[in-house]
């Protein structure tokens, strides 16, 4: 018999010199889908079966009628607000840098730094500088932000400074002090309060698309200088900016404000808004009927169930869900959601992205050396380095909707969402695993099933990182130990005890039911309630004695560091210094 070509093999996704796959192997592929789906049968009766062991469940919390939401707006401003925007942004830049190089100088000659309280009280006597009068442009609440983020910035720093004495923390992992920033930093934003925005909606736009404007504070008195060209010269004048920039979103905001923060990557501009309002709703969407030559085919590997509605009732009483790097939730009612792999699957068009940019870079940095000077970067360099930015963010777009679809479907469904808790951040310095982990979203998707299980009344159980889930029968509770214990590549194994066979992520999944029905009744009863438990306790001190020692004067620190933060601490004797040294 020919040989088979290379080409021909890797149509079914075998390495060349390998055996092509033949009816065997597409009956065991069949056997595995039968065995998967009686897998799934025997988990959903030993699911019920473990609900069974808990006659009286609690009853569902209330469910708020208010909470804190936060939406996405892309925004499309023209030539002259997008310039506008960036003069915004390069004057929180200049203050941030004014303020580190102010704490610099204070540090040098009198061996403090200057906090929020000082550093803001410093904005007024700039803008009355007549050198400094376009720091008027952009929203005063702005800059005053900025100053708000390098005092964390500093205090974060003097902390860890702080606990590198003690011991407690490595100077690898400390953080250092707040750093210059630059017109090519990536990080450009610009906050804004929730009372000086305006949002108009466009009337026309379908009910669950959002479309319309926004107005930005101070947009129609900002002048921003564009070049004109004249009778062959080019000649520089300043216009007015059209207030009104078009957005475009998936979600209008529906209730109160509070703030909004406009953000710049990748070439685009986008628009942040928090505001406090219902939970989301869910939203009829017009379903379009299929052509007839293309019938729709369900996806097989999809097994979650068909859509819910959020405001409707559980359809069962508890689920317990087990985090994994092949499927990213395994439920214990036997459905389970893969991991997208966005990165991956796009790694090979960043690849191809990457090196073109690197190659422009190289070039102009060649043409510097040998004509000796700095070039700016070319129209091609920017438009490659752009691309790599887009493809970026269409990845991380794409692992956003998959994490809330997923985390959606499993607080809906459930009236008790258990989990257990991951270190992720140990798991992602594995090197063999750390792209895995961060590709998958691990962290992220338990923190959204957190804060919706609590926006739709629901009880959400966090099991602790260190217990056996893996490695515990759900059957007997006998637990593997030593030499017995499961390695990663143990997929299935029987218990030496009762001897059933188990998948490993289903087993898990029913253990952390199993236990977390456990901790939520124990929350409930007279050996761990929050007011009785000094562990659980809200306040620091449940006993209500006056502390002394140590922690008084932890106490006393933090007021005289939160005094100063305001600005009433010892900001008169050095108000001056700092003025000349601003000024000089």
């Amino acid at each position: 018999m020919a040989a088979q070509s290379p080409w021909r093999l890797r149509r079914y996704g075998v390495h060349p010199g390998a055996r092509r796959p033949g009816r065997c192997a597409a009956r065991r592929s069949r056997a595995r889908g039968m065995r998967l789906t009686e897998a799934n049968d025997t988990a959903r009766r030993r699911d019920l079966e473990i609900i069974g062991e808990f006659p009286a469940l609690p009853a569902s919390p209330e469910k708020p009628a208010v909470v804190r939401q936060a939406t996405v707006f892309r925004i499309y401003p023209n030539k002259a607000q997008e310039e506008a925007l960036r003069q915004w942004a390069g004057a929180g830049r200049w203050f941030w840098n004014k303020c580190v190089e102010i704490n610099q100088q204070l540090y040098v000659y009198e061996g403090r730094f200057a906090f929020h309280g000082e550093l803001s009280a410093l904005l007024p006597e700039m803008k009355a500088a007549e050198i400094l009068a376009w720091l008027k442009e952009p929203p005063a609440i702005h800059l005053v932000d900025v100053s708000r983020r390098f005092d964390k910035a500093l205090r974060d720093f003097l902390d860890d400074r702080q606990a590198v004495r003690a011991g407690r923390k490595t100077a690898a992992k400390a953080k250092d002090f707040p750093k210059f920033k630059s017109k090519r930093d990536r990080d450009v934003s610009i906050y804004l309060p929730g009372s000086a925005l305006k949002l108009i909606r466009r009337q026309a736009a379908a009910p669950d698309k959002a479309r319309g404007w926004v107005e930005l504070p101070g947009m129609d008195e900002t002048q921003v200088w564009t070049r004109v060209k004249r009778q062959g010269r080019i000649e520089e004048k300043r216009v007015n900016v059209r207030r009104a920039i078009r957005v475009r979103g998936g979600r209008w905001p529906e209730g109160t404000i509070r703030s909004a923060t406009i953000k710049r990557e990748g070439g685009a501009w986008f628009l942040s808004v928090q505001f406090d309002g219902p939970p989301p709703k869910k939203i009829e969407r017009p379903s379009l009927p299929a052509p007839a030559d293309k019938p729709v085919h369900p996806d097989p590997t999809a097994n979650n169930g068909p859509a819910v509605d959020p405001n409707a009732g559980p359809e069962t009483a508890a689920v317990g869900y087990d985090a994994g790097l092949k499927n990213l939730l395994i439920g214990s009612d036997g459905s389970w959601k893969p991991v997208g792999w966005n990165l991956r699957k796009a790694e090979k068009k960043l690849k191809r992205e990457q090196r073109a940019a690197s190659r422009r870079t190289q070039r102009r940095l060649e043409m510097e050396k040998r004509e000796g000077r700095k070039l700016p970067k070319s129209s091609g360099e920017r438009k490659a380095h752009a691309r790599v930015a887009a493809t970026h963010r269409q990845v991380r777009r794409r692992r956003s909707d998959l994490l809330h679809q997923t985390s959606h479907r499993a607080t809906a469904k459930a009236g008790i969402v258990c989990v257990e808790d991951l270190n992720v951040a140990g798991m992602a310095r594995n090197k063999h695993l750390a792209k895995s982990v961060a590709d998958a979203g691990l962290g992220e998707v338990q923190r959204q099933l957190e804060y919706k299980s609590r926006w739709r009344g629901r009880h959400f159980v966090k099991l602790d990182r260190f217990d056996a889930s893996t490695q515990t029968c759900s059957g007997c509770g006998h637990r593997l130990e030593g030499e017995t214990k499961l390695s990663l590549f143990d997929r299935r194994w029987t218990c030496p005890s009762c001897g059933e066979a188990h998948d490993r992520d289903e087993n898990a999944s029913l253990n952390v039911l199993r236990w977390g029905l456990h901790k939520l009744i124990r929350r409930g009863t007279s050996e761990v309630t929050p007011g009785k438990s000094g562990a659980l306790a809200a306040g620091p001190n449940p006993s209500g004695k006056r502390r002394k020692g140590k922690g008084l004067r932890r106490t006393r620190s933090r007021r005289e560091a939160a005094n100063s933060a305001r600005g009433t601490g010892n900001v008169g004797a050095s108000q001056d210094l700092v003025s000349r040294e601003l000024l000089q």
